[in-house]
C-alpha cells in the first residue's frame, strides 16, 4: 500500500515538474517569480495588479479633483477582479481611468458592461476603437464650430437678404404703377422677381448647410477597413462596439425612344417603352456603435 502511493507520489511530482516546464515557455516573468501553481503565489500575483491599478485609479482623480463616491459592491468587486488578471501596461492604465471615471459623480457611469467589455478586448483592438472615438470627436468639434460660426452669420445674413428683397419689391411696385403695359418695363419686372427668387435661395441655401452640418455631427463613424484582422472585428461586433451597415444604390438608365407621330403631333404622348437592366450595388462598412463611444468615452481621460 505505501508503495503504491509513493508511485503515486512521484508520478504527481513529475506532472507538475512537466508542466512548470511548459508554463515556464508561456509567461513571463519566469514561473518560479510567481509560482502559479501555488494558490497563494498566483494571489499575491493578482493582488499586486489590483494594488498598481488602484493606485493609478487614485492618482487620475487627484489629476482631474475628483472626490470618489461610494459604488455598488456587485460593480466594484467584478472590476477589480478581472483587471487583476491584465499584464499589459496600456490597459491596466485604462482599467484605472475606468475606475476613476466610475466613482466621479459628476459623470455618474456605472455601467456593469463596461468591464466585461475591457476584460474581452485586446488592446490592439482597444486601441483602434480609442482612435475611431478620437476622429469621430475631432470631427464634431470641427463641425460645431463651423455649425457656430453659420448660427452667427445667419441672422445678419438673412436680415440683408430680407432687406434687399423689399427694396427689389418696391422697384417692382412702381414699374407695375408707372409703365405696366410697356414690353420693355415689363421684362425688367420678370428681371426683379428672379433677382428675389436669387436671394430666397440663398437664405435657403445656408439654411439647409446647417442642417447637413448637425446630421453630420449626429452620423456614427465609419470604420476604416484593413486596420484590423477579420477575427478582431468580429469580436468588436461581438461585444457591440461597432456594427455592420449595409446600403443599395440602384445605378440605372432612362431611355426613350420617340416614335414619329411625336414629330407630328407632339401633344400625344408617343413614346415606346422599352424594358431597361438595373444594376443594384451593395456596399458593406462598419460604423462605430452608441455602446462603442460611450464604453470608449468611460476608459478616456477626463476632459
Amino acid at each position: 500500500m505505501s508503495k503504491e502511493l509513493n508511485i503515486k507520489s512521484s508520478t504527481i511530482e513529475r506532472g507538475i515538474d512537466t508542466a512548470k516546464v511548459f508554463l515556464g515557455k508561456l509567461i513571463t516573468p519566469a514561473i518560479e517569480e510567481i509560482g502559479l501553481l501555488a494558490k497563494d503565489k498566483v494571489t499575491l500575483w493578482r493582488f499586486k495588479n489590483q494594488v498598481k491599478i488602484l493606485n493609478k485609479a487614485q492618482k487620475h482623480c487627484e489629476i482631474h479633483n475628483i472626490n470618489p463616491k461610494k459604488v455598488q459592491f456587485k460593480l466594484l468587486v467584478p472590476l477589480i477582479e478581472t483587471s487583476s488578471l491584465e499584464e499589459d501596461e496600456i490597459l491596466q492604465d485604462k482599467w484605472a481611468i475606468l475606475l476613476s471615471n466610475m466613482v466621479d459623480s459628476e459623470q455618474n457611469i456605472e455601467n456593469h458592461v463596461f468591464p466585461y467589455i475591457l476584460g474581452q478586448i485586446s488592446k490592439n483592438e482597444f486601441l483602434f476603437v480609442e482612435q475611431v472615438y478620437l476622429s469621430k470627436r475631432k470631427r464634431v468639434e470641427r463641425l460645431g464650430l463651423e455649425l457656430s460660426i453659420l448660427k452667427e452669420k445667419l441672422p445678419r445674413f438673412e436680415k440683408d437678404i430680407v432687406q434687399k428683397i423689399k427694396e427689389v419689391q418696391n422697384e417692382i411696385e412702381l414699374i407695375k404703377k408707372n409703365k405696366k403695359d410697356e414690353t420693355p418695363f415689363i421684362r425688367e419686372n420678370w428681371k426683379l422677381k428672379d433677382k428675389i427668387k436669387e436671394y430666397e435661395s440663398e437664405i435657403k441655401k445656408l439654411k439647409t448647410k446647417a442642417i447637413n452640418i448637425r446630421l453630420n455631427i449626429t452620423k456614427a463613424e465609419t470604420i476604416p477597413d484593413g486596420e484590423l484582422a477579420e477575427f478582431e472585428i468580429s469580436n468588436l461586433v461581438r461585444l457591440g462596439l461597432i456594427k455592420e451597415t449595409q446600403e443599395t444604390i440602384a445605378n440605372s438608365q432612362t431611355l426613350e425612344i420617340p416614335n414619329e407621330k411625336q414629330f407630328s403631333q407632339p401633344w400625344i404622348n408617343n413614346n415606346v417603352s422599352v424594358d431597361v437592366e438595373i444594376e443594384l450595388e451593395t456596399y458593406t462598412d462598419h460604423i462605430m456603435t452608441e455602446l462603442g463611444e460611450l464604453f470608449t468615452r468611460a476608459c478616456s481621460e477626463k476632459e
